[in-house]
Parts: C-alpha cells; sequence; structure tokens
C-alpha cells in the first residue's frame, strides 16, 4: 500500500465524519509549517463489498475508493455517489457533485 492507509468502518456515517474530522485535524497541525514539512491528504470514501484474505482488504468497496482517493484533490475528502446517497441528510457537511 506504500504510503497510504486503508480503514474499514461499519458505517458511512461514521467513514465520513472521520475523514473531515482528519482533515480539520491536518489543517490544525499544518498551520505554520513551511510547505515542504506539510502532510497533506487525500482520502476517497465507498460503500461496497469488503473481502478479508490473511491481512489483506479487497473488492469493490477497497478498489473504488482507492480510485476515489487517487483522483481526490490534496486536502480534500472524495465519496462515491453510493456514500453520498447513503450519508444525505445524516450528516451536517456540504458536497459539491464533481
Amino acid at each position: 500500500m506504500g504510503d497510504g492507509v486503508l480503514i474499514e468502518f461499519a458505517s458511512a456515517v461514521d467513514a465520513v465524519q472521520c475523514a473531515v474530522q482528519l482533515q480539520e485535524a491536518m489543517d490544525t497541525a499544518n498551520a505554520g509549517l513551511p510547505e515542504d514539512r506539510r502532510i497533506v491528504l487525500r482520502i476517497g470514501i465507498n460503500l461496497g463489498d469488503v473481502m478479508v484474505e490473511g491481512s489483506d482488504l479487497y473488492g469493490d468497496g477497497v478498489n473504488i475508493a482507492a480510485r476515489l482517493e487517487a483522483l481526490a484533490e490534496p486536502g480534500r475528502v472524495y465519496v462515491s455517489r453510493y456514500v453520498f446517497n447513503h450519508v444525505r441528510g445524516k450528516v451536517s457537511h456540504v458536497f459539491e457533485d464533481l
């Protein structure tokens, strides 16, 4: 996985809340640091099947989340339409349709 992290949540709402809080915490941690010392994350979230084999997680849930993360702008959280439809009205965050 390189320098990435994969986290499985039982709830899409919890995943979105965690991602937003993490990005906000990173903004605070990076405040005042020179740009070359900042850690800026890209986060992708999908809701789908995840299979476990030993210590590996794979499946559509993982593959699509990884694609969203790769597309995400630094410091942003990208969610699939399925996640958006699931969390709409359950979180107070504003979403932009890309």
